[in-house]
C-alpha cells in the first residue's frame, strides 16, 4: 500500500557527502536519475553536506530501494574522486511513515527548513541545492533540453548509461532541474496556499520532527546557537579563550558541560568539538 515516507540519512560526523558546487550538482543529477527506476514520487528534498533529506510517496519498498539505490550512487561517487570506499558505509538511511496530514505539512516545512537550521543564512528557497524554490513560484525554471542535447553531452551530465526523458531539461552549470522531477503541484495542494508553507518554514520545526524520527535526544539549540555561547561557556569553565586552546581532558569536560548546559546530544557535541561520537557517548 502507498503512503508517504520520510526518508533521512544520519549525518557523517567526520566527511561530507557533498564537497564542491560540482558534487552538489552530481547529487542532484543523480535524484533525476534513480526516480526513473522506481514506482515512487517526489515530494520534496534537501542536500546537506554530510545528509540528505527526502519526502517519497511509494510503498514502503519501493521507497526503501529508492533511498538505498541513492545511498549506493553516493558512494559510487565519493570512491570515484577520492578513493573513499568507507564513505557511506556506517551510514544509515532511516525511512519514516507520515501518517498525518499536520505530520506531513510538519515533515515538508522541516526538510525545506534544513539550510536555516544548520546556520546557512539565507532563505529556505534560496539555497540552492533543494526543491523549496519550486512551490508556489509563477517563474518556471528554463533550460536546454535532453533532446536537444547530442548524446555525448548527454552521458557528461548524467554520467550513467541510463536513457533519461527527453523532456528533461539542464541549466548552464550541466544540473537536470528539479522541477522536472519534483511533484510541486502535490505539495501546492496539501499547503493550499504559500502563507501557510511561509508559516511553517519560520517555525522551528526540529524538535518535533526529530524527537518522532527517534533522534531528538532532547536537542533545544541549533549547531549555530551553540557555537555562539560556547567560547562563553570556554571561558567561564577553563579559562581559555577558544576551543583550540583545550587539551584533551579539558574536551572531554566540556562534553559533559554541553549535555547540561545546551541539552547537546552525542552527534551534535561529537561534530562540534571534533571528537569520536563512541568517546563522547560514554561521557554523556
Amino acid at each position: 500500500m502507498k503512503g508517504y515516507y520520510h526518508v533521512s540519512s544520519h549525518g557523517l560526523e567526520k566527511n561530507d557527502i557533498f564537497k564542491s558546487k560540482q558534487d552538489f550538482i552530481s547529487g542532484m543529477n543523480d535524484i533525476a536519475i534513480c526516480i526513473l527506476g522506481f514506482d515512487v514520487t517526489i515530494l520534496c528534498f534537501c542536500l546537506m553536506s554530510n545528509h540528505f533529506h527526502f519526502l517519497l510517496y511509494g510503498t514502503q519498498e519501493e521507497c526503501r530501494n529508492f533511498s538505498e539505490e541513492y545511498k549506493r550512487r553516493c558512494a559510487m561517487r565519493m570512491r570515484q574522486k577520492s578513493g573513499d570506499v568507507q564513505g557511506m558505509k556506517d551510514v544509515y538511511v532511516q525511512l519514516s511513515k507520515v501518517d498525518t496530514v499536520e505530520y506531513l505539512e510538519n515533515v515538508i516545512a522541516y526538510i525545506l527548513r534544513n539550510p536555516l537550521a544548520a546556520g546557512v543564512l539565507i532563505m529556505p528557497y534560496h539555497y540552492l541545492w533543494s526543491s523549496a524554490m519550486l512551490y508556489f513560484n509563477p517563474t518556471k525554471p528554463m533550460g536546454l533540453k535532453m533532446n536537444d542535447m547530442s548524446l555525448r553531452k548527454r552521458r557528461l551530465v548524467t554520467k550513467s548509461h541510463v536513457e533519461v526523458p527527453d523532456s528533461y531539461m539542464v541549466d548552464e552549470n550541466g544540473m537536470i532541474l528539479p522541477s522536472c522531477y519534483v511533484d510541486v503541484d502535490a505539495v501546492e495542494k496539501i499547503f493550499r496556499h504559500p502563507s501557510r508553507l511561509l508559516f511553517l518554514l519560520a517555525k522551528r520545526l526540529e524538535n518535533e520532527v526529530e524527537i518522532k524520527l527517534g533522534v531528538g535526544d532532547e536537542v533545544s539549540l541549533t549547531d549555530q546557537e551553540v557555537l555562539a555561547q560556547l567560547p562563553v561557556l570556554i571561558k567561564m569553565e577553563f579559562n581559555k579563550e577558544s576551543l583550540v586552546q583545550l587539551s584533551m581532558n579539558q574536551r572531554i569536560r566540556l562534553c559533559y558541560l554541553m549535555k547540561r548546559n545546551f541539552k547537546s546530544n552525542v552527534k551534535q557535541i561529537a561534530r562540534l568539538l571534533h571528537l569520536d561520537p563512541k568517546i563522547v557517548a560514554k561521557v554523556v
